[in-house]
């Protein structure tokens, strides 16, 4: 009678657990609806995770796409900054151990190589007390680490693995969002900036520079003669022509600028805080840099230029997007009209007809 009683309790506070971990789980998974960065949705899960678990100090870590390396990203009971500034070097077979460790936690006193390696840093570098972990996985792939302390009361271990489940979850479409929201602002053949982006931000930079009474330019780029390649060598050398030379184009600029591919052989780039003397000394260095670049084309050297044309907004009331894009293609024209291979402003064009 006495061991049914002591089943019946422990078989009650499992179910109470159990309750408890699948309540804090819903809350959890109902903050995923909504659109926020990784990292506050990741908190969240942690959140969920301590209600449900009793677990008080845990931490995700995210691995590098490009490396065999673990990042650290949130944290619940720990410094977080301090979190964050962890990246943990793995090899090939330790990341295969992890992988081992995605549908049940540690097993007390039997970890693997890399279990035991990672422990003893966790237990040194953040003063854990018994570390133990469980891999992120997707489809058989190593997308990140739970690492937590263990609870002093006995841990639901489902529940445990719902909540790392529901992270890897969360990585993985995170990861899927931001490579969708990358291609719909690109152009597919250059990787630059597709058009639709480029008038996007050069509307956020116009209205900055009205704010701040600062000036912007902007810079066109027109290929001479691309027509005579596509019609000598075919489009498909054509297209390996505008690769390499965006390619070209994206280190000429600098960092604060924004590159993209406008229409067929066109270029643009938006110069946030610049003024006209500034925008018209880095439109001729990018001319003279294009105009000494030689490509290779089925064993020919075809030789590089461009005709650039240059607007620059100070301050004048009445000036959008739309005009200071019209006003730097007149200026490419007027480029053109004048042999190509050079660098034209607006300005320019107007003393001209004055």
């Amino acid at each position: 009678m006495n061991i049914s009683r002591v089943q019946n309790a422990a078989l009650n506070e499992r179910m109470a657990s159990l309750s408890q971990g699948l309540l804090s789980l819903y809350h959890a998974s109902a903050e995923l609806q909504f659109s926020k960065p990784l990292t506050s949705l990741l908190k969240s899960i942690l959140r969920g995770l301590k209600t449900g678990t009793d677990i008080s100090k845990a931490i995700i870590f995210i691995k590098e796409e490009s490396s065999f390396s673990l990042a650290g990203c949130v944290a619940i009971g720990l410094n977080e900054k301090k979190i964050q500034d962890l990246n943990i070097l793995l090899t090939v077979d330790e990341e295969s151990d992890l992988l081992k460790t995605c549908q049940t936690p540690m097993v007390p006193g039997d970890p693997s190589p890399a279990q035991e390696r990672l422990s003893r840093l966790f237990e040194t570098e953040l003063e854990f007390k018994g570390a133990e972990m469980v891999a992120l996985e997707i489809r058989d792939h190593l997308i990140g680490l739970l690492v937590y302390e263990k609870a002093p009361t006995l841990l639901n271990q489902e529940i445990l693995i719902i909540f790392s489940r529901q992270a890897a979850l969360t990585i993985e479409n995170a990861r899927l969002f931001a490579k969708v929201e990358e291609m719909a602002i690109r152009d597919t053949l250059t990787g630059l900036y597709n058009r639709r982006y480029f008038h996007q931000i050069l509307d956020y930079e116009l209205n900055r520079a009205k704010r701040y009474h600062q000036s912007l330019s902007l810079i066109f780029i027109d290929l001479d003669h691309f027509k005579e390649i596509n019609d000598q060598f075919g489009h498909s050398v054509g297209d390996q022509f505008l690769k390499q030379i965006a390619q070209k184009l994206s280190s000429l600029f600098r960092t604060t600028d924004l590159v993209a591919r406008y229409a067929g052989d066109e270029f643009v780039a938006i110069l946030p805080a610049t003024a006209g003397e500034g925008a018209m000394i880095l439109a001729k260095r990018i001319q003279e840099a294009l105009g000494n670049y030689q490509i290779m084309v089925r064993g020919r050297t075809l030789q590089v230029s461009v005709s650039i044309g240059v607007d620059t907004y100070e301050s004048a009331e009445g000036i959008g997007g739309v005009t200071l894009i019209d006003r730097a293609d007149k200026a490419m024209y007027e480029a053109k009209a004048h042999g190509r291979n050079c660098v034209r402003s607006y300005q320019e064009v107007q003393q001209a007809l004055a």
